[in-house]
């Protein structure tokens, strides 16, 4: 009899590989609802970012002398820059941001910087979604590859399922744990999957930039990745280090209206400022558009040269340049925003109950394993918790650095605890009462730093959100002790 090419293995060796690969799979889903999870929360980042900088000047709109102003004194700051950002007021943005390479400054309407720009919590939470605090080309490439991920199993999922649209509106809310977890699990997936297949797609493709960038350029422009680039972004000037004045930004300014009336500009990019090859790239909204915007380009007299085609050029390019909008939900107003963060913890939920059903069915065949679900718990639970933590710890004015280093040793720890306690029911109930505790803690301090800010709907209602957040975490875990009480006593 001919010997077998694979050895045989003792169901010892078995069990640890599945255990093994069991581990393996909790950490892909664990970084995936981590990616999510943040990623719902990022969908208000000017929202948050504002609630953390509440003393950041309201500003309605910009005159072109206060652009010019405002980028005077920019340069002023910081010479040593090779591009400078004016971010101009929006409809759901009533702010205006100036800045360099190294710094960035809150301005006032008249073009005057009135103090930085630093919001530490804001940017953790930025780089935990973007690149899960990894060096950033890595880690966009690592988070990128889990998008991929997540539209691989969308779509494998409809496949498992031949009757998923069939049963599209059958929810079983009693009877078996696992049969109630897969149809929540099912269900959520079938009526969002097209958000889920559109955010996931689009984050692949930004993360993914990079590296397609590069195989394109080998196979299309003869290696040459900067032709790539303009054929997305369009052309620039080439580049003439000589000393000249700053541009004419005000110029370039007046002139945008009659170049493209009913387009505002939302954000001015000059580059290469106090030298002859300055030029000025000027974002156009185009709000019947999902393209980020057109960019309009101006010489350092302000005089218009073309614009990158971004609006009405190759069909590839108006792809590209409505990836971002698509993937962050930045189109639509807050109505938008919301529904992509509902959708967003939505998703979450999709991933936590599939895990849930994966431990449910081990259980069922005898095989449970309580330690590891204890710790899935943990994890899930303990990340929003750490959120929470890490909010609390950048209002006392810590760095957003230490902020990291908080997040994932404690989602660790709190995910290694409650695999220790073995209880999963516990730790949920515990760590959705610690994170309605952290929320209003979060809040009472914000309102004791910036109480006098409160006139600003913008920071009243996200402390109303975040309040009326908390005390639903803490509501669920008080009630439920009640009624048990209640049926102890009966």
């Amino acid at each position: 009899m001919k010997k077998p090419v694979w050895p045989q293995s003792s169901s010892k060796r078995v069990d640890r590989s599945l255990s093994a690969h069991t581990v393996m799979g909790l950490v892909i889903s664990a970084l995936l609802y981590i990616i999510c999870l943040s990623g719902a929360l990022a969908v208000f980042e000017d929202e948050l970012g504002w609630w953390e900088l509440p003393n950041t000047p309201s500003v309605a709109s910009v005159s072109p002398e206060a652009a010019q102003r405002a980028s005077e004194n920019a340069i002023a700051e910081d010479g040593e820059t090779t591009h400078l950002y004016l971010y101009l007021p929006r409809e759901n943005w009533p702010r205006f941001v100036v800045a360099t390479d190294n710094k960035t400054h809150s301005a006032d309407a008249e073009g005057n910087l009135v103090g930085g720009y630093e919001t530490a919590w804001n940017d953790f939470l930025i780089h935990l979604h973007y690149y899960l605090h990894l060096p950033e080309s890595f880690g966009m490439i690592v988070v990128s590859v889990f998008g991929v991920f997540l539209v691989a199993m969308a779509i494998s999922g409809f496949l498992a399922h031949p009757k998923v649209f069939k049963d599209a509106f059958r929810m079983k809310r009693q009877g078996q744990r696992r049969l109630v977890q897969a149809d929540l699990h099912n269900r959520l997936s079938v009526w969002t999957a097209p958000f889920h297949i559109i955010v996931a797609a689009t984050g692949a493709m930004i993360g993914l930039f990079l590296v397609v960038a590069y195989l394109l350029a080998q196979t299309s422009f003869d290696g040459n990745t900067r032709a790539l680039s303009e054929a997305v972004f369009g052309t620039e000037p080439p580049v003439n280090e000589a000393p000249a004045p700053l541009a004419d930004v005000s110029t370039a300014f007046e002139n945008m209206d009659d170049v493209a009336p009913g387009r505002p500009p939302f954000l001015f990019v000059l580059h290469d400022p106090q030298t002859e090859g300055q030029h000025i790239g000027i974002y156009g909204e185009h709000t019947d558009r999902l393209i980020y915007g057109e960019t309009y380009n101006f010489n350092a007299d302000g005089e218009y040269t073309g614009k990158a085609g971004s609006s009405d050029g190759e069909l590839g390019q108006q792809i590209a340049m409505s990836v971002y909008r698509a993937h962050f939900g930045d189109f639509g107003g807050h109505a938008m925003k919301i529904a992509y963060f509902v959708l967003g913890i939505v998703l979450c939920v999709i991933i936590a109950s599939g895990m849930n059903i994966y431990f449910l069915k081990a259980a069922e065949k005898g095989k449970a394993r309580p330690r590891l679900e204890a710790a899935w718990s943990g994890l899930v639970w303990g990340a929003a918790v750490m959120c929470g933590v890490t909010m609390l710890m950048a209002l006392a004015g810590i760095a957003s650095g230490a902020l990291t280093y908080a997040f994932w040793i404690g989602t660790a720890g709190v995910s290694l605890l409650a695999a220790f306690k073995g209880q999963k029911g516990k730790a949920g109930i515990w760590l959705r009462g610690g994170l309605g505790v952290v929320l209003l803690a979060c809040v009472l301090v914000h309102l004791v730093q910036h109480s006098g800010t409160y006139g600003n709907p913008y920071i009243a209602v996200t402390s109303a959100i975040l309040a009326l957040t908390g005390i639903a975490c803490l509501a669920r875990p008080l009630l439920r002790r009640a009624a048990t009480r209640q049926t102890a006593e009966a």
